[in-house]
């Protein structure tokens, strides 16, 4: 059954307890009334007259909230979707590995990884791991929705380093692969530990 055709029903099925619902109320006026009205053939103090149609009158109105609020439920269950309860999110980077290439040790030097979430799912990154001290990782906005960008910045200080470094970086999410890895690499001189060795 096609969408249109649901609501369709719904709509007629809205209707037919609509006007089940008047008949209720017409038959519950007609028999509440009842009482009152050879009530009202005999005579009676004015005051009495006064809170008979008072109590009439609250009968309905309690009827008629009671009848409006049962009404107005079946009015809101309409369908809804959740783009993001289901599809896969993906990440998508421009450049993976960064070289920073020669630095002096004591150098701190930075690079903003930029990605694109290509899923149909909110990416949601969970956790980082920057591989070691020297590495820190910033990133602004952990939950990246489908077709928008991410920035995840990393800081590289190369005191006490020498020579050739690669260094991992391991982002935890609920990606399509749960683990994505980034990479620094750089050529530290550093003088003082060259001297030593």
């Amino acid at each position: 059954m096609k969408i249109s055709q649901k609501s369709e029903v719904r709509s007629q099925n809205q209707k037919e307890l609509g006007a089940w619902g008047m008949e209720l109320w017409i038959s519950a006026f007609t028999a509440l009334n009842a009482p009152f009205n050879s009530f009202a053939l005999r005579e009676r103090p004015s005051g009495l007259r006064s809170s008979v149609f008072g109590l009439q009158t609250w009968c309905l109105i309690l009827f008629g909230l009671i009848l409006a609020s049962c009404h107005s439920g079946t009015q809101k269950a309409t369908p809804t979707t959740k783009s993001d309860e289901s599809g896969v999110a993906k990440f998508v980077f421009s450049e993976e590995i960064h070289n920073f290439g020669s630095l002096n040790a004591g150098e701190v030097v930075s690079f903003t990884f930029i990605f694109r979430n290509e899923g149909t799912k909110t990416l949601i990154i969970t956790g980082v791991d920057s591989g070691c001290g020297c590495t820190e990782v910033k990133i602004e906005n952990k939950n990246i929705a489908p077709g928008q960008e991410g920035r995840i910045e990393v800081i590289y200080n190369s005191a006490g380093e020498v020579g050739r470094q690669l260094k991992t970086i391991t982002l935890f999410s609920n990606a399509e692969t749960a683990q994505k890895q980034l990479y620094i690499k750089a050529n530290v001189t550093n003088e003082i530990i060259e001297l030593n060795s």
